[in-house]
């Protein structure tokens, strides 16, 4: 077949070139078909594709759809609710609320009512006219001497590095605005960061970036000087993320910049893999004195560590030992095994980590279990996008929320899901200046605050509709599944 197909593509240069010669207007056809020609020759010559070798320039086509299959599936086949990870009735709802526009929805839904995953929060008889939430939550043990008024949603981790410099700048102006925290991820402190004056989140991965010496190792002084900041108000100690539990994170080569290799204290253009592990831990009793050390260090800031529940025991024999020392962190942040990253490993992402809503019940039953509820606050992360998916994981016991894929869609993202090539055509996900130059950053910052202010609004709404007139009374709203409810 490869053979007919090449000889077909020769013979067609020649007709074209012969009635060129005989027809003036057959020029522009013979012009084009040129390019035609040579991806034909190109692709028979190559060994890398067995199709485009044995259907020249056809097996060109079929590799371009297929790179494709995921925007042509979202634009033209999918239904709106079929999209993954998130479908298109979840981002609009985000765009919706960025917008500021209308935000009501008719002739009903268009979920599924009769789906084994669907589920639905009770209501009261008698709503609220109003409630008298500040939807502000204290962070803060009996161990920390500076704890933080934090918004009960924040920005959750995205490195600069695995986010644009303009999509950095707008979340924190857009926090800056409505008084909300941004997560800075385990990239280090950027000058983005800064210049917005908004809360910030230093969350400490393994690699230490930022705060780490030449050889990789914790740098007591570098981290202290950037962690008594006023602007920095939370220290979180990454310890493993839902997309990629028990494995280290990876930066490719082309979005490792000078600017970012700086700021990280590496060396630039090379793909970056941080250790799936701490070198300043590897017990829980190394644990808790760390936490112990970094709280001096930031001046009794509140210190805390995220994980993706792994093997229950683990979490168990740590809250045993927290109990029995007294030495706890401030805050436990709790990601799914269904939370999102820039780069992920192909043997992490699908398959290791415990799911959000079943982890969230076990960590904050294990807190209480061991009577450090009242001490340790946990934040919840994973695939948190909506008033609703907040109310849901403050009923199951968290205390506040961050999103990242939510405010992500709030910047502009199309899902493209293109974050590790550096080709992200919304300029959030690359390092390419040409494509962060369409990335308006005061249009985008208005937009990141009318997320959050409207997310609060909604939350707030479901509250009312609950009857519940007290964030204290938080586990009192009721979800059920046709699971739950026929069992």
């Amino acid at each position: 077949m490869r053979y007919w197909l090449l000889a077909f593509y020769i013979f067609l240069f020649f007709f074209l070139l012969i009635e060129s010669f005989l027809h003036w207007f057959i020029w522009g056809a013979f012009i084009l078909y040129l390019p035609i020609l040579y991806m034909a020759i190109r692709d028979f010559n190559q060994t890398e594709s067995n199709i485009r070798k044995n259907y020249p320039f056809l097996g060109t086509i079929n590799e371009f759809l297929d790179k494709q299959r995921h925007v042509l599936q979202e634009v033209l086949l999918q239904n709106r609710w079929e999209g993954r990870p998130f479908s298109l009735l979840q981002i609009n709802y985000v765009k919706k609320k960025a917008n500021d526009s209308l935000m009501s929805l008719p002739f009903g839904s268009e979920l599924d009512f009769s789906s084994k995953d669907y589920f639905w929060c009770e209501h009261s008889l008698y709503p609220l006219k109003d409630i008298h939430h500040e939807f502000r939550v204290k962070i803060g043990s009996s161990l920390c001497q500076n704890p933080y008024e934090s918004s009960i949603i924040n920005v959750g981790a995205m490195s600069f590095g695995s986010i644009s410099s303009a999509a950095v700048s707008a979340l924190c102006n857009g926090a800056k605005k409505e008084n909300f925290a941004v997560n800075t991820g385990e990239g280090g402190i950027s000058k983005y960061h800064w210049e917005s004056g908004c809360d910030l989140i230093w969350q400490i991965g393994t690699a230490y970036f930022g705060c780490r010496d030449k050889e990789g190792n914790f740098d007591e002084v570098l981290f202290q000087k950037q962690a008594i900041h006023e602007q920095v108000k939370m220290i979180e100690i990454k310890i493993s993320q839902g997309a990629k539990p028990g494995f280290g994170a990876i930066l490719p080569a082309s979005k490792n910049t000078e600017e970012i290799a700086k700021i990280r204290m590496i060396r630039p253009h090379t793909e970056v893999h941080s250790p799936g592990y701490h070198s300043m831990f590897s017990s829980h009793e190394e644990l808790l004195a760390f936490i112990d050390k970094l709280r001096d260090l930031s001046n009794n800031k509140p210190i805390g560590i995220k994980l993706c529940l792994g093997k229950k025991e683990d979490f168990k024999s740590l809250c045993q030992l927290m109990r029995q020392y007294k030495m706890y962190p401030d805050f436990i942040v709790i990601e799914g095994g269904e939370g999102g990253s820039g780069a992920a490993d192909l043997d992490s992402i699908h398959h290791m980590g415990w799911p959000l809503s079943e982890s969230l019940k076990y960590v904050v039953a294990t807190l209480r279990k061991n009577q450090l509820k009242d001490e340790i606050k946990v934040i919840s992360t994973g695939k948190v996008l909506s008033s609703i998916d907040i109310a849901n994981n403050l009923s199951k016991g968290a205390d506040l929320c961050y999103s990242a894929r939510g405010m992500m869609f709030s910047l502009g993202c199309v899902q493209s899901l293109k974050c590790n090539t550096n080709k992200c055509p919304t300029g959030i996900t690359t390092m390419d200046q040409a494509r962060i130059s369409g990335l308006d950053v005061t249009d985008k910052t208005n937009k990141v605050a009318n997320y959050q202010r409207n997310l609060i609004k909604g939350l707030a709404n479901i509250y009312k509709a609950s009857g519940i007139d007290n964030l204290k009374d938080k586990e009192k709203l009721k979800f059920n599944t046709l699971k739950k409810v026929y069992s």
